[in-house]
């Protein structure tokens, strides 16, 4: 695989590309995940005409780290400037699509907030925007139940199987970043100006919908499709095909 490279490390990326790409998404995976297990998403926006980029994020999947150990919001922000540059040297011109999952998402909107003018629009997915009740005892372990994340069994599977992939690990880095998320979001978030869409499982029970909701309908740049009875991972969800229209239509209307 290819690879950027980081004060920390390389880090590995996956590149699904489309014949004749009308654009490209800049993926930001979630916690446990790597960028292995969105074939299926690669496949359809290449099949729509849109290039996806996904990078493993420092402690996931091939990429180096204590595992479940993202470093920073910044450290993440670099990989997805550095792997954005890449195409934007490789497609000059071509309109970019900001897209993060979970933990992902988090660092998305902290970008977009901070100024990521070049992207023409914004995907979220399983955005956790207000605190999640498990990662704020003082207990650093975080194990989640598979059956939380996604009723498909192909996806659950490769969480349980694959060796790349995992459910628990010490959360101390993600709980330090993830507050400061929150900490950020009910000042800012208000402020979104970049075109941005969430996709969210009604019965996610990690980031409930209700917080996606209800700053849906103070913010005029944040559009919500919900998906019923799917859960937290709704990218990799049964619902994943109709997810992925949902977004191939949001990108194809925002160039």
């Amino acid at each position: 695989m290819p690879f950027l490279g980081h004060e920390r490390g390389r880090a590995y990326y996956r590149h699904w590309a489309a014949a004749e790409p009308a654009a490209a998404v800049v993926f930001l995976h979630g916690f446990g995940e790597h960028t292995g297990l969105y074939h299926r998403y690669g496949f359809a926006l290449n099949a729509a005409g849109i290039d996806l980029w996904a990078v493993d994020q420092f402690g996931h999947g091939l990429s180096p780290g204590d595992r479940g150990d993202f470093g920073t919001i910044e450290d993440s922000s670099a990989l997805a400037e550095q792997l954005t540059d890449l195409v934007a040297q490789q497609h000059p011109g071509l309109p970019l699509i900001a897209q993060g999952h979970s933990f992902g998402a988090i660092v998305t909107l902290f970008r977009l907030l901070d100024g990521a003018a070049r992207y023409r629009a914004a995907v979220v997915s399983g955005a956790p925007l207000i605190p999640i009740p498990d990662l704020l005892d003082a207990d650093t372990s975080f194990d989640l139940d598979p059956a939380w994340l996604s009723a498909d069994p192909f996806y659950v599977d490769s969480l349980e199987n694959d060796p790349l992939a995992f459910v628990a690990s010490d959360s101390t880095a993600l709980t330090r970043e993830l507050d400061r998320g929150w900490d950020r979001f009910g000042t800012d978030l208000p402020s979104l100006s970049v075109p941005t869409l969430a996709v969210h499982g009604v019965n996610d029970p990690i980031a409930p919908i209700g917080a996606v909701r209800a700053y849906a309908e103070q913010i005029e740049a944040l559009q919500l499709v919900e998906f019923a009875g799917a859960r937290h991972d709704v990218l990799n969800e049964v619902q994943h095909r109709d997810v992925a229209a949902a977004i191939i239509d949001f990108i194809h209307r925002s160039y």
